[in-house]
């Protein structure tokens, strides 16, 4: 219970609220993204341990809140606790890849497997005496230049956005610890100071209640939505990952169906998926999350790490999949619901969001723990991040120090959530696409279907 000594920095607003207490009962555990990184000048002299924790120690003193830590009492609002202080060799992980990984390659069975095995572990060990993520470096087999970053993090902290911004922090200080050839001995302990954290999202978003229900579903078809929500929640991930030239064929293809890339890859799932259900499946339904940063006050958001998302859902019927079997009709309905959702705003002018209902609900562990034994509320969710560019102004000739490239988004399986969550993050090389779902509840049959058909689909 060290939680409770903590020094209290605000109270958590709704929305931190909700994923504390997911963390806190064991309905969600974290999420991640992995970057990789190879050194531009190879050198033998590279000490990769030190160079990584000098490196974590200046991303830490940028961003406050990754000393905080939600604090989730039985009789009181949930708060957020303060450490006085973070031993980085605690936090800070080295694995050493056991075969050599081709830049070519369309799997990563090691990372997948480090990836599944945290996202299987919370961070309620020690609770209140570690923060709430971990790096774990995954060494190139054989090598001292390159590596792969895991940043691992609970979701009341960050949103997808935030883990950008941590591995954009991170490529600069690899790159000016590099620069400076100075004195490679690493602090090992770090301490917090008072500097303020990211406020919640209803300090920065009025979140007005919408006047009119969103449009029904259609009665009375079979919709399938995976297993009923069932604890204990194990996760299963697997990853793929395609030079970006799929991706902009990918995008050729949908500016010729008169669509774009984020509206048709949820719709390419959605067709993977009839195509492994059974033909009586006649609705599915995708939830998609949304940033709300660009929302916000830009001084409050802008390279700020915080939790500042939304979603929305849109059904699917099995019907409107066009004759020849491929999902552009499809693509264009998310495209439509996408337009809905951003043009929905109150009478005074202000967008509304779906996560403003959380504020009607008191008890938010009842909430979530009433799901158990229900249908989920959804059949599948697509988390596209888009593309993740390179950081500019980084220190180097000609090219910075550190490269990154292929990158991974990840997280674990939510207990009342979609029974498939698929990841897409890009850059200037790769794509990468993370899929999600929990074991040993009957639905490993239908993802492995919608992996392999995805791999194929890109990959031939």
């Amino acid at each position: 219970m060290a939680e409770y000594q903590l020094p209290k920095i605000r109270p958590l607003g709704k929305l931190e609220e909700v994923a504390a207490t997911a963390h806190h009962i064991d309905f969600f555990t974290n999420c991640g993204f992995s970057a990789h990184y190879k050194a531009s000048q190879p050198s033998a002299e590279l000490h990769l341990e030190s160079l990584v924790l000098k490196a974590l120690y200046q991303v830490l003193l940028q961003h406050p809140i990754l000393f905080a830590i939600p604090v989730v009492p039985e009789t009181e609002r949930p708060y957020w606790g303060r450490l006085g202080s973070i031993d980085l060799r605690q936090v800070v992980s080295f694995v050493q890849r056991t075969q050599p990984l081709s830049s070519g390659s369309q799997n990563d069975d090691e990372l997948d497997s480090l990836l599944e095995e945290r996202h299987n572990t919370s961070f309620k060990v020690v609770y209140g005496t570690l923060p709430v993520w971990r790096l774990i470096i995954l060494r190139d087999h054989d090598s001292q230049d390159g590596f792969t970053a895991c940043f691992i993090y609970h979701h009341s902290s960050c949103d997808g956005t935030s883990a950008q911004t941590f591995q954009d922090t991170f490529q600069k200080a690899l790159c000016d610890v590099s620069a400076n050839d100075g004195d490679m001995k690493p602090e090992q302990i770090i301490y917090s100071n008072d500097h303020p954290i990211s406020l919640p999202l209803e300090d920065l978003h009025p979140l007005p209640l919408p006047e009119t229900l969103p449009q029904p579903d259609a009665a009375g078809v079979e919709e399938w939505r995976g297993s009923p929500v069932t604890i204990p929640c194990k996760t299963r991930y697997k990853s793929l990952s395609f030079p970006v030239h799929v991706l902009r064929s990918f995008s050729q293809e949908c500016k010729r169906n008169k669509t774009t890339v984020t509206a048709a890859l949820p719709a390419l799932v959605a067709r993977m998926l009839y195509d492994s259900l059974p033909s009586t499946t006649a609705a599915l339904t995708c939830n998609l999350p949304v940033s709300l940063r660009s929302e916000l006050p830009p001084k409050q958001v802008d390279g700020v790490m915080g939790n500042f998302i939304d979603a929305f859902k849109v059904q699917l019927l099995r019907s409107d999949l066009d004759q020849d079997g491929t999902a552009w009709k499809h693509a264009k309905e998310i495209q439509k619901a996408t337009r809905r959702y951003f043009a929905n705003t109150s009478p005074s002018g202000e967008p509304y969001a779906n996560v403003a209902v959380f504020k009607l609900i008191p008890d938010i562990k009842a909430f979530l723990t009433s799901s158990v034994g229900n249908t989920r509320g959804e059949s599948f969710e697509v988390s596209n991040l888009g593309t993740f560019p390179q950081s500019k102004n980084l220190p180097g000739d000609g090219s910075p120090f550190w490269q990154r490239g292929k990158l991974q988004l990840s997280r674990c399986a939510f207990a009342p959530g979609a029974p498939l969550v698929v990841c897409v993050i890009d850059n200037e090389e790769y794509v990468g696409f993370g899929f999600t779902w929990q074991a040993d509840v009957g639905d490993d049959e239908v993802v492995e279907s919608v992996i392999d058909k995805l791999r194929k689909y890109f990959g031939s």
